[in-house]
């Protein structure tokens, strides 16, 4: 009987570490305020296809050592969809290695598109069409 206690003792005492650490979670970090979102080029892109799903493979690069990836966004109006893809990069005019990175994003463009008829996709200053 003593045993079945002390393990339900620690049953409860992880479930309540548990617990606090899920609450105590600290907020996502915000940008640093010595960075600005600038908008990444883009080298390569390609509208893979199945069935009515469309999935954007995007190769975006990184000018220099100073740049790193951050986020992209995705609107969809009619027949165009607008993806936007944001690099950061530090303010005023620091020195940077001229080393050019790129990576690589796999962006769902979500399904519903019509058999037979011509998106286009626009990301930052490329776009290519596709159909389904």
């Amino acid at each position: 009987m003593t045993m079945r206690r002390v393990a339900l003792a620690v049953v409860v005492a992880v479930g309540i570490i548990g617990l606090a650490a899920i609450v105590a979670r600290p907020p996502a970090l915000s940008p640093s305020p010595d960075r600005q979102t600038v908008q990444a080029p883009i080298d390569r892109l390609e509208v893979v296809t199945i069935a009515s799903q469309a999935t954007l493979k995007v190769t975006a690069g990184l000018p220099s050592g100073c740049a790193k990836q951050d986020s992209h966004t995705i609107a969809r109006a009619g027949d165009t969809i607008t993806v936007t893809v944001l690099n950061t990069m530090p303010k005023g005019n620091p020195i940077c290695t001229m080393i050019y990175g790129q990576y690589d994003l796999s962006i769902d463009l979500g399904s519903g598109f019509v058999p037979g008829r011509t998106y286009t996709v626009q990301v930052n200053d490329k776009a290519t069409n596709f159909k389904v």
